[in-house]
């Protein structure tokens, strides 16, 4: 009785499935009919519900793409809309439930290992896996693609983050991509990596412990940057990461050293007590590790406290706030297995770098008026040769030309301080960014005081800047930003037209494919170059040569 009662079930569910449309087109069909006739079915039974609920979908969407083959439409056109068809049906229609149950025949089915192999199934597979994180067989899928060697193309960061396995080597594939970009693409790299590391408190530990690890590798530097740009992002959200950064560096080791500064890191703020602390330690002859206090976010108090105007610094403290701080910035060491010494030059750099320092926030403090500041700007600009000067010097600009009390008392058409600023840019490469982010700020400032068309020749001073910077190799960010403000259209069209004009007074052949792709576009502007005054007909013949020369590079690179 009980064996019958199991024949008819499984001939129940049988029934079930060949009732369900196209059920002859499913790989398990001949399956289900040896089950349906080891339990007594009936055959006229299976060919009657088979034939009824064949439907053709297949063989009709087959015959439809060979249609459209004939009408001219290209065969790689129609399988890519087959395939989005069916992938929009996939995403629409997915149950994590039933993905996982595919498993249960044991194995990996042969359809998904052959999946695995086109981009196209593999970008679905991403979107669902970020979609349904907790669904096994997309975890499982995921992590065979990464064993396949496609975890570079895994830019979904919850994707990644699901297991350790997956992570780590996407991690380390990021890593390796952002250290071997060049300029243009070390920005989108980096973005990348940051996004992926501060993804949670746990895959920031283990990015900054393996980037840690890496660091005693040739390329230390990169590492450490990238490790410093993680830390910053993680504090821009909020986070407080000082004692797991100081940790992983080995500050710990020295705690004479890790209690002040993790105090003022983790504050933000300094306090004359532990700078003292931390600057007695370094005078003395068995000095811990300098890059202990080489800390971006520790020497950008420094800065700030030294030479913010409204800075309430007790003139007593400053020679030891310099002291550190001109430390931090020129003492080089050497390593020898069990040894660390300082160069031989090293002490020679400190006193020149603390005398300049001085020297610099003496003039700085001291300057009430430009004419004040015209007349040391001779010794300012024998200071601005230490790089962390003109570090400094550039903190200083920022915050007197955003004094509300600034236009006030320089009214002169091109500030002495942007000069300056010139001056930095053309004595320190690693200072470009820096300065151009800057005169971004000024540039975009309302500076309400102003009126419209002091502020107008304020802005076209700003673009000179900018055009300076461009005679110095600092080209693609500044044509960038200045198509993006045309682009826009958030900008008044007197001030493009006075760059570009600037620019092509300085310019010459030859010209670089991709100077030629930013600038020409706006030269080719009728607002801009339809209206340029030319002063003779050797400009208007200038330009001319411009652009007939950009337009054979461009359609040579077409």
């Amino acid at each position: 009785m009980e064996t019958e009662n199991e024949d008819e079930q499984i001939q129940k569910q049988c029934v079930q499935l060949f009732s369900s449309t196209d059920f002859i087109m499913e790989p398990k069909v001949f399956d289900t009919i040896k089950d349906y006739f080891r339990h007594g079915g009936a055959p006229d039974q299976v060919i009657e519900l088979l034939s009824e609920n064949y439907m053709a979908i297949a063989q009709t969407a087959t015959l439809m793409a060979d249609w459209l083959i004939l009408t001219g439409v290209e065969p790689v056109d129609v399988v890519n809309m087959i395939v989005q068809h069916l992938q929009t049906l996939i995403e629409k229609h997915f149950e994590p439930k039933k993905a996982d149950s595919i498993f249960e025949a044991g194995g990996v089915p042969s359809w998904l290992t052959e999946m695995t192999e086109h981009m196209n199934w593999r970008s679905m597979i991403y979107k669902l896996a970020e979609e349904y994180p907790h669904c096994l067989m997309l975890n499982f899928t995921i992590k065979l693609l990464v064993d396949s060697g496609h975890e570079d193309e895994i830019t979904s960061v919850p994707v990644a983050a699901q297991q350790v396995e997956v992570f780590t080597k996407v991690l380390m594939t990021t890593i390796q991509r952002t250290i071997d970009s060049e300029a243009d693409e070390w920005k989108r790299n980096i973005q990348e990596l940051v996004q992926l590391a501060c993804h949670s408190e746990h895959t920031y530990l283990y990015a900054q412990s393996v980037l840690s690890s890496l660091s005693n590798d040739a390329k230390s530097m990169i590492i450490r940057r990238i490790s410093e740009e993680i830390e910053l992002h993680a504090k821009e959200k909020g986070h407080n990461v000082t004692e797991i950064t100081l940790t992983l560096d080995g500050t710990t080791a020295y705690p004479k050293v890790y209690q002040p500064l993790c105090a003022m890191l983790s504050k933000k703020a300094l306090n004359p007590a532990d700078v003292t602390t931390l600057y007695k330690i370094y005078q003395s002859p068995d000095a811990p590790p300098v890059d202990l206090i080489r800390k971006p976010a520790f020497i950008e108090l420094l800065i700030t406290q030294l030479f913010d105007p409204d800075s309430t610094l007790n003139p007593e403290h400053r020679p030891k706030y310099i002291g550190l701080l001109a430390y931090a910035c020129s003492v080089a060491e050497t390593n020898k297995k069990s040894s660390r010494k300082n160069t031989v030059n090293s002490k020679e750099e400190l006193s020149q770098t603390t005398i300049a320092l001085e020297k610099a926030l003496e003039i700085c403090i001291s300057s009430k008026s430009t004419v004040d500041l015209i007349s040391d700007l001779n010794e300012l600009y024998k200071c601005l040769r230490f790089p962390i000067v003109a570090a400094c010097v550039l903190r200083w600009i920022e915050f007197r030309i955003f004094d509300p009390s600034y236009f006030k008392l320089d009214q002169g058409t091109t500030p002495v301080h942007l000069i300056i600023i010139d001056e930095i840019v053309s004595l320190h490469f690693l200072l470009h960014q820096k300065a151009f982010e800057l005169l971004v700020r000024f540039f975009e400032a309302t500076f309400a005081e102003l009126d419209t068309l002091v502020h107008l020749e304020f802005k076209k001073t700003i673009l000179d800047r900018m055009v300076h910077m461009l005679s110095c190799s600092y080209v693609h960010p500044i044509l960038e930003y200045m198509k993006k403000r045309w682009e826009q259209q958030d900008t008044d069209v007197s001030l493009i037209r006075h760059f570009v004009f600037e620019v092509l007074e300085m310019i010459g052949p030859p010209y670089e494919p991709s100077f030629v792709q930013l600038f020409l576009p706006l030269l080719q502007k009728e607002a801009i170059a339809g209206t340029i005054p030319f002063r003779t007909e050797e400009e208007r013949k200038c330009v001319k040569e411009f652009i007939d020369h950009a337009s054979t590079i461009v359609s040579s690179n077409t």
